[in-house]
């Protein structure tokens, strides 16, 4: 798998981002890592690349792990993925999410022929902890117009949290608003 060039166009995306946006105070969550998210990267598709669902789900958002678990279960032993190779990361949501587009090989018993497809996964930077929250097919990811299901439950909620720490700051509850 090939991470060197994701790290250094991740870094790269932070440090432009900090930049623009200035540091983040304190009491304010800060942007995760970059090296960080490709560790915890590389350690999941290793994880599936050795089959190894339980250890894999280690890295996916406590939200989806069972649903996670539940395909790959599914699956069975007569799923075999051959290789996971990174292809691009980018970071969003002002270094809270990452997208990462994955290209994977595998084969499902008694078919020997390994087939090839891309998949697209939303990372989330929460409470000091980069987690996988969804994984899909490029395809699919195309055709609802590059954007998870999940992106905009996530935005809706920080735009409520960030209206109620505005309120609290002016000394209004957020009932008030």
């Amino acid at each position: 798998m090939k991470y060197g060039f994701v790290v250094a166009i991740a870094v790269v995306a932070l440090a432009v981002l900090l930049g623009a946006t200035g540091c983040s105070t304190i009491g304010e969550e800060r942007p995760g890592d970059p090296q960080a998210l490709e560790a915890e990267a590389r350690n999941f598709h290793m994880n599936m690349r050795w089959s190894r669902w339980e250890h894999a789900s280690d890295s996916v958002h406590p939200a989806f792990r069972q649903e996670f678990m539940g395909r790959y279960e599914e699956l069975g032993d007569d799923f075999d993925i051959v290789d996971m190779e990174l292809k691009s990361a980018e970071l969003t949501e002002e270094g809270f999410a990452a997208i990462l587009e994955v290209e994977q090989e595998w084969f499902q018993l008694p078919n020997t022929s390994v087939e090839s497809e891309r998949f697209v996964e939303r990372w989330t930077y929460e409470e000091g902890v980069w987690r996988m929250r969804e994984r899909m097919k490029r395809e699919e990811y195309r055709e609802l117009d590059r954007t998870f299901p999940s992106e905009k439950a996530d935005k809706e909620r920080r735009e409520r949290e960030k209206a109620e720490a505005e309120a609290l700051e002016a000394g209004e509850t957020p009932d008030e608003n």
